[in-house]
């Protein structure tokens, strides 16, 4: 690891570790926005979208997490066919989901921005996002991915995923 990422990887722990404001609300919206890389500026609606979809996987909520997606968004899940539309994203979450509380798990997915371009109509992020799962006996799980989504606004000016794509990163060796 150079010196660059090294520093940048620090302000980043220091940004998770210490918000700039206190208390637990102040905790849990620095822990579910997600981090930006140099130079990737913060956007409101983006940011909000990642704030939500990290609540909707704690809470084990898919419609919370469906409902941030427009309704002929394409979920392009590896290994599968293109998923079209909110009621088939919807229906991909409830059986990631209902799959965790069978085995009375939990979930936290955390997400770094490594690049970002925002215009009023259409935006698109390229990141890593880090997925962990808490077992019931105490076992934990971390995951990181690479993805890539594209947002815009809806006619209520809410931000929405329109494209949301994803894969693993090859696990690090032992």
């Amino acid at each position: 690891m150079n010196r660059k990422n090294l520093l940048i990887g620090i302000g980043s722990l220091v940004f998770l570790v210490c918000p700039a404001t206190s208390g637990p609300a102040a905790e849990n919206a620095a822990a579910s926005s997600p981090v930006l890389d140099e130079g990737v500026a913060r956007h409101k609606g983006l940011d909000e979208i990642y704030r939500r979809f990290s609540e909707g996987y704690k809470k084990l909520d898919p419609a919370a997490v469906a409902n941030l997606y427009t309704e002929t968004a394409a979920y392009l899940v590896p290994g599968t066919e293109i998923e079209i539309g909110r009621p088939k994203i919807l229906a991909s979450f409830t059986k990631f989901f209902d799959s965790v509380k069978q085995r009375n798990g939990r979930l936290e997915i955390s997400f770094q921005i490594a690049q970002r371009q925002a215009e009023q109509t259409m935006a698109y992020d390229v990141g890593i996002y880090t997925l962990t799962s808490f077992r019931e006996n105490g076992e934990t799980r971390v995951s990181k991915g690479k993805f890539m989504v594209v947002a815009k606004p809806d006619k209520d000016g809410v931000w929405r995923f329109q494209v949301d794509g994803f894969n693993d990163l090859p696990k690090p060796p032992k």
